[in-house]
């Protein structure tokens, strides 16, 4: 007897240091496909994890917070984006792509920040999440040019582009999270995508590969 059941749609992550490009080619993928997958980003997603957002990322004092402080914040606004975004879409039958989740945080937070001391915190918040990623892709870019490009997008800053404090780490702290990402998805499912190619392959590379997972 045929199997009816349903196959639940895949949750895919993309991940990145500051200047990997991920966020671009998420919006060009958004533009090409349309209504058939979902996008939200980390953190935000929902008016209340925007609001975290701008308390971890906008804010001056937000650069000074402790590790932890930042940590916690980011799986809230994770935990509420899961539960009133991402968990319904895919229950309607629609893929979900989240700029950074949790890899962010263990890159960051726990290797970068707190030189691993906080994983144990972390992998207890991690198991707390009713909905884990189908795979992650990371947007692997050397920091010493992802630092150029984030700078250099820093210097549009007028013309309407973001900026987030992350930005000004050291260029020790940008190859710190990218060990952190590495290690990270030794554990996970993931795919790698050589971010230091040019926009056009990068483009190709990440298309042909969500094609293939919706």
């Amino acid at each position: 007897m045929q199997n009816s059941k349903k196959l639940r749609p895949k949750f895919i992550v993309i991940e990145g240091g500051e200047g990997s490009g991920k966020s671009s080619m998420l919006m060009r993928l958004k533009d090409k496909l349309g209504d058939r997958i979902l996008t939200t980003r980390e953190p935000g997603g929902t008016p209340y994890a925007e609001v975290i957002r701008e308390a971890t990322i906008k804010n001056p004092l937000a650069k000074t917070a402790p590790a932890e402080t930042t940590l916690c914040l980011m799986f809230a606004s994770r935990y509420d984006n899961a539960a009133n975004m991402i968990g319904p879409s895919l229950d309607k039958g629609t893929p979900v792509i989240t700029d950074r989740f949790d890899a962010s945080s263990y890159a960051y937070q726990v290797h970068a920040q707190s030189k691993g001391k906080l994983g144990k915190l972390f992998w207890s918040l991690r198991d707390k999440l009713t909905i884990k990623p189908d795979l992650y892709i990371f947007f692997d870019v050397d920091p010493k040019e992802g630092v150029r490009r984030a700078n250099s997008r820093n210097q549009s800053l007028l013309q309407g582009k973001q900026y987030d404090h992350f930005d000004d780490r050291e260029i020790d702290f940008h190859k710190n999270v990218r060990n952190g990402y590495l290690k990270f998805f030794n554990m996970v499912p993931h795919k790698i995508i050589d971010a230091n190619q040019t926009i056009e392959k990068v483009e190709e590379d990440f298309t042909k590969l969500i094609l293939s997972l919706i």
